[in-house]
């Protein structure tokens, strides 16, 4: 096996010297170790060296320097282990853009740090056991050739496979070691994804791509997708090996079951503003409280799914579904939804965000989570329009015998407004509050009026009556009776 290298990319000097003694300590398959304090001396070892592991602290990377320090990782390479005192999303995403084996966040455990180092060492190993050699070349179609301009791709095709899952990579590597290819060719597995350099190519080499997914597919349900770079005299095998890798993304946009090969409209991405504007805030504010599925699926499909030509950065894509997915969070508190199963659907839904691979996929998982949550809060407005209701029934009850009760009181006591509150009643009742408080003062005025000997006046002031003349003239109106005939009739019922 050749000589594995580390390069720790750490500004603490301190915990530089920790990791490289953790890795003579556990007798990790590492045989150089390398370090640098600052993204000048990161870059300059990386184009040297070219680690097959870069440990590095993301902090140290400054937002100028980000664009020059991932074109050094994607070059110089294969595996990356990021760490970060910030546990945020934005660190989330750029560990998630170059494709890290893990993200750690400090302070560190020696045994996860050990566990993460030893994971990726060993997948080197690995992979050397796995890829065989069918090329007479060997030695010049190896992993170096694709982090180096050392070896131009002159009689070189290269194709790069990825499965839509990612943990079914290997599957590749045993399918690609065991294809009858025309060509010489060699097989090298990376952390997600396989490339596979043909020399001596000729003819139509978009068909053979096709002739392998097709034949992958009749093996396989796992969808795959195949970029095909032919032989160019012009580039080396590292350029054409890049270039496979940003063909690649536009998976996100087009879905797998593919062979992609180069084109102008897929060579630049397009600019994207990744946060809603005012406007868009207000539609979705808008559309989640009527809740409009109709409108929230149309609005989805027209932003999402109708892309043309060239492409937005996937990362913008997913930045844009999170502003989306903060207005979901704000009406899911407003709900008071914001926990148990829904929670857990909000989370799964942000996760599917940061890691699917295909945008389609996304769409449709927070389309599915947004009907379940539109229905769950209309149920729990229906519900909560049901109890302010009740509620407000109770306190009338409670308090009819006041002759002061209005519905500014009653209202004030369930938390809305008079005229909201005498709209659900009408709504949902189907009567007014005068009459119903009416009603109520009647009903005990009847149960006194039929077991009491109290008099009218009595009666009239236990039941919120300013007075016995006003109760008498409002209990002829409801009951067609006086109260004193209304007690000699109950009187007279038993006999």
């Amino acid at each position: 096996m050749k000589p594995m290298k580390l390069l720790i990319a750490e500004r603490d000097e301190n915990e530089s010297v920790a990791i490289r003694w953790l890795v003579s300590a556990y007798s990790l398959p590492i045989h150089r170790v390398y370090t640098a304090n600052t993204v000048e001396q990161t870059m300059r070892i990386l184009e040297k060296e070219t680690p097959e592991l870069l440990y590095i602290e993301l902090d140290m990377v400054s937002h100028d320097d980000w664009g020059k320090m991932t074109k050094y990782v994607r070059l110089f390479c294969q595996k990356v282990i990021a760490v970060t005192a910030e546990a945020t999303f934005a660190r989330a995403k750029q560990a998630i853009e170059w494709q890290c084996a893990d993200l750690l966040v400090k302070p560190l455990e020696p045994a996860k740090l050990k566990q993460c180092l030893q994971k990726a060492a060993s997948s080197f190993v690995r992979q050397e056991r796995l890829h065989p050699l069918h090329s007479n070349d060997a030695e010049r179609y190896s992993y170096r050739s694709l982090f180096s301009e050392e070896v131009e791709a002159a009689d070189v095709a290269l194709l790069l496979l990825q499965t839509e899952d990612p943990n079914k990579w290997r599957d590749i590597v045993s399918f690609l070691t065991q294809y009858p290819f025309r060509y010489p060719s060699r097989v090298l597995p990376l952390s997600n994804m396989v490339v596979c350099l043909l020399s001596d190519v000729s003819g139509d080499m978009k068909e053979v791509a096709w002739k392998l997914l097709r034949d992958w597919e009749a093996e396989h349900t796992e969808p795959l997708a195949v970029v095909m770079l032919p032989p160019d005299g012009g580039k080396t095998v590292r350029t054409q090996y890049q270039m496979a890798r940003r063909l690649l993304e536009t998976t996100f946009f087009i879905g797998y079951r593919q062979v992609i090969v180069p084109a102008p409209e897929y060579e630049h991405w397009k600019e994207l503003d990744p946060f809603l504007t005012p406007e868009e805030q207000r539609q979705w504010v808008d559309m989640l409280h009527r809740f409009d599925k109709q409108a929230i699926k149309t609005w989805m499909h027209r932003e999402f799914l109708r892309m043309p030509t060239p492409f937005p950065n996937p990362e913008m894509v997913r930045t844009r579904l999170t502003s989306i997915l903060a207005q979901i969070r704000r009406f899911m508190k407003t709900y008071q939804l914001d926990r148990g199963e829904t929670e857990r659907g909000y989370m799964r839904i942000f996760h599917e965000i940061l890691y699917n691979r295909v945008l389609y996929r996304i769409v449709q998982e927070m389309l599915l989570f947004l009907y379940r949550l539109l229905d769950r809060a209309k149920q729990a407005e229906e519900q909560a329009r049901t109890d302010v209701i009740e509620k407000g029934i109770r306190y009338i009850e409670e308090h009819f015998r006041n002759p002061d009760l209005t519905l500014e009181k009653v209202a004030a006591a369930v938390g809305r407004s008079p005229a909201y509150y005498s709209h659900l009643l009408m709504k949902k009742r189907g009567i007014s509050f005068r009459k119903l408080l009416t009603q109520t003062r009647i009903k005990e005025a009847k149960r006194l009026l039929a077991q009491t000997e109290l008099s009218i006046k009595e009666i009239a002031h236990q039941t919120g009556f300013r007075t016995s003349h006003y109760f008498t003239r409002v209990f002829k109106e409801e009951m067609k009776r006086t109260p004193t005939e209304y007690r000699d009739e109950q009187r007279k019922e038993p006999q």
